[in-house]
């Protein structure tokens, strides 16, 4: 935080990809991979990044393993784009406890899933991101994903919650369709005071990126895809950012089988980011942890054929 308010909360805009967590064969973590990765997101145009998230395999993850991602990536980084650490739980406690952690070491931003086992009403919702938000300090993204949480929530509350809750600086949308819920966040939610831009409370659009020509239409900030995607989202905001509607949409569609085939699933995503990385030298398994949904020979052949397409000379 700064006498200009939150920092990041004005940083945060463009391509932040989901980083993967990379995993040695046996299943340990692997540091350097991540490192790796970290510079390839950035090198593929990234204006931020982020960690721990779903698609990160963050919940397969032990605390102390969830600490020394957070540092890693930190300290990768260094300092040339916004870090956003994903940090939540299923009661107050410990995603407090997850936040202030991930403050401390380093993090410009923490990204917040809503409670789902028990799933709180309106008042309980704001209770939680209030005090999560609190105990970070830093900027807040609001998670919303109600196809993986069972968490319904809409822009009315995150209204409220820009009012009362200080460092709420953006909501990743992720529930479909986004058009309408991007539109109408967008014109009840003020953001933070001290926050540049246009006094809105930022949007991101989530779910792999697939609504990202209807978010930028409707003034998202930007979009959180998986990281072999990144080139993809940056070019596409570029071209929008430039007035280029009919190349953005084109490169949009360039990509667009593959991007929908990696959409089936997350472990359908995780496992094709993963794969691709491998190939590209940037990690050096695509290992995913247990318990995970593994592609069939089908999949796995139809995988091999897109990547060898991306990856022709």
């Amino acid at each position: 935080m700064t006498d200009e308010g939150p920092i990041a909360a004005r940083r945060l805009a463009g391509c932040l990809p989901i980083l993967c967590t990379p995993f040695a064969d046996d299943g340990a973590l692997d540091l350097r991979s991540l490192s790796r990765e970290v510079d390839w997101v950035l090198a593929e145009g990234a204006q931020g990044v982020a960690c721990l998230a779903i698609a990160s395999e963050g919940y397969k993850l032990t605390e102390g393993e969830r600490d020394d991602v957070a540092r890693a990536v930190v300290a990768a980084v260094a300092g040339r784009v916004p870090v956003v650490v994903s940090a939540d739980g299923a009661g107050v406690e410990p995603a407090m406890d997850r936040a202030r952690r991930a403050a401390a070491l380093g993090a410009d931003a923490v990204m917040v899933l809503p409670p789902s086992f028990v799933k709180p009403d309106a008042d309980g919702l704001l209770d939680y991101y209030a005090r999560v938000g609190e105990a970070a300090g830093v900027p807040l993204i609001l998670q919303d994903a109600p196809q993986l949480t069972g968490v319904a929530m809409a822009p009315p509350l995150w209204a409220r919650m820009a009012k009362a809750i200080p460092t709420l600086a953006a909501v990743k949308v992720e529930g479909t369709p986004q058009g309408a819920t991007i539109s109408e966040t967008r014109h009840l939610a003020v953001a933070p005071a001290g926050s540049r831009g246009d006094g809105r409370l930022a949007v991101f659009c989530g779910w792999g990126g697939l609504g990202i020509l209807d978010a930028l239409e409707r003034g998202a900030a930007g979009s959180m895809p998986a990281p072999n995607f990144t080139r993809l989202f940056a070019e596409i905001q570029t071209r929008w950012e430039a007035a280029d509607e009919a190349g953005a949409a084109a490169r949009f569609q360039a990509e667009l089988p593959f991007l929908l085939w990696t959409m089936q699933s997350v472990d359908h995503s995780v496992a094709a980011a993963k794969e691709e990385l491998r190939r590209r030298g940037v990690v050096a398994s695509a290992h995913q942890r247990r318990p995970a949904v593994a592609l069939d020979e089908i999949a796995r052949g139809q995988l091999a054929r897109f990547l060898d397409a991306r990856l022709a000379p």
